[in-house]
């Protein structure tokens, strides 16, 4: 079988190292209205180009853009985004923003076309989009409150009339938000990013901001063709309990009216990592064959071997089992289906752990280095398997130990496993061949 790194192509970016840092995974929305942000997250085709769309993503958008149509069976005017692996609630609130704001061209948009069939639509209706981004907004002069910039983005100056001349002070009413959605003259979408941000910067507007999307929530669910996206969960593990209490507080608000949608599964992730780190996986033939290989003899040693690895149904015949873990490896590929699943499954508990930008930048420096030394060393591996980490890779190590929410680690990690004077490396001295630095990567392996 062919290594990997001569069948898949890395990124550019990845190949040279410049990927390494999780914020250049992030989508800062507020750059992307005002045209600030990098040219794969402002400009709608290289955006949607780069973007898998989940089943999560696909529901969301779906959900959104026919309510804006006037559609109300299967929808929700008011949404919360709570995302896994993958969903990145910032890239959904960016991808309707790209949609809705480009709707006459959006169709042309790569992959969209598909999700306007799967959600029964022609086309995006003409609306006003109005974006609220908590960690980078401020009063100023003509948009004093969240509610005055809301109103001028929906419908101008007449929009902030709508509200009256309290605005200034007080947080509008339902009647007076009503106003300001007959002003805007067609379908609105809100999109609320970073919420407990503002709240945490802006503490003495914290009530009547609550307020505001009170009395939003009701406002939005007596319109037909409008629609309220609000992404609110911050980490934990960064929050105080005044956080803990406000993010309870309008979660309550919200979710009286709103829907949730979660989860991906294996192949979806799996996609989302490839489109974002591979330009190329490589000749269909030859990932077909090596997912065939690996299959077969995972499912021969399936006694042997962890359930997750092979994860068949008891009740399904021979030939289906052996075809659904040749489609593991497949959709996975380049990497071994549990060096991806080990994410999922036990890294996403931990509280430091960021699920989406935290992985990303993770396996685009485990691929760089990954790919360098398969060339260097003449490594033979079909697949990217756990071992392969570089724990020995000083930097690599730190983002691991991040992740993990505990640096103390480096101690034992440079005893065991990837000092110079390990007791793994002192065993490899004497493993050649394809047992080749065997006992760092098993202890590698055993810590992933």
């Amino acid at each position: 079988m062919e290594p990997w790194y001569k069948v898949a192509t890395p990124r550019k970016e990845v190949r040279e190292g410049r990927s390494f840092n999780p914020d250049e995974f992030a989508i800062h929305l507020e750059q992307v209205v005002a045209r600030t942000a990098p040219e794969d997250y402002r400009e709608p085709r290289q955006f949607f180009a780069r973007t898998c769309f989940t089943r999560a993503l696909r529901e969301h958008i779906g959900m959104v853009l026919r309510r804006l149509s006037g559609e109300t069976a299967n929808t929700a005017p008011v949404m919360t985004l709570i995302t896994q692996f993958g969903g990145g609630k910032t890239h959904t609130l960016t991808a309707l923003y790209h949609l809705v704001t480009g709707s006459a061209k959006a169709a042309e948009f790569p992959g969209v076309a598909p999700l306007f069939r799967e959600a029964g639509i022609a086309s995006v209706p003409d609306a006003r989009v109005a974006v609220f981004v908590g960690n980078a907004w401020d009063p100023q002069e003509g948009h004093e409150t969240p509610w005055i910039d809301v109103a001028r983005q929906l419908a101008g100056e007449r929009g902030v009339a709508m509200l009256g001349s309290a605005a200034r002070s007080t947080p509008p009413g339902t009647e007076a938000l009503n106003r300001v959605f007959e002003a805007a003259g067609g379908p609105v979408l809100l999109l609320f990013d970073e919420v407990l941000n503002f709240l945490n910067r802006h503490r003495p507007m914290a009530d009547h901001f609550h307020a505001f999307l009170q009395n939003l929530t009701v406002a939005t669910t007596g319109i037909t063709r409008g629609a309220a996206v609000i992404s609110l969960p911050r980490s934990q593990v960064e929050m105080t309990d005044w956080d803990m209490q406000w993010q309870d507080r309008i979660t309550k608000v919200v979710r009286r009216v709103a829907k949730d949608l979660i989860a991906n599964d294996e192949k979806e992730i799996s996609e989302v990592i490839r489109r974002r780190l591979f330009e190329d996986v490589g000749n269909e033939k030859i990932r077909k064959g090596v997912a065939r290989e690996y299959a077969d003899w995972c499912f021969e040693r399936r006694a042997q071997l962890p359930t997750e690895w092979t994860a068949v149904d008891t009740s399904s015949t021979e030939a289906k089992a052996r075809e659904f873990l040749r489609s593991r490896f497949e959709n996975c590929y380049p990497f071994h289906p549990a060096t991806l699943s080990v994410f999922q499954r036990k890294w996403q508990a931990l509280p430091q752990y960021q699920q989406t930008r935290g992985t990303l930048a993770m396996l685009a420096q485990w691929i760089a280095w990954a790919y360098r030394t398969g060339f260097t060393e003449a490594r033979r591996e079909p697949l990217i398997t756990m071992g392969s980490a570089p724990l020995d890779v000083p930097e690599f190590r730190s983002v691991v130990l991040g992740q993990l929410g505990e640096s103390r680690l480096v101690a034992a990690l440079d005893a065991d496993i990837s000092g110079t004077h390990s007791h793994a490396r002192a065993l490899d001295s004497d493993a050649k061949g394809a047992l080749r630095h065997i006992h760092r990567r098993i202890g590698t392996a055993i810590l992933v």
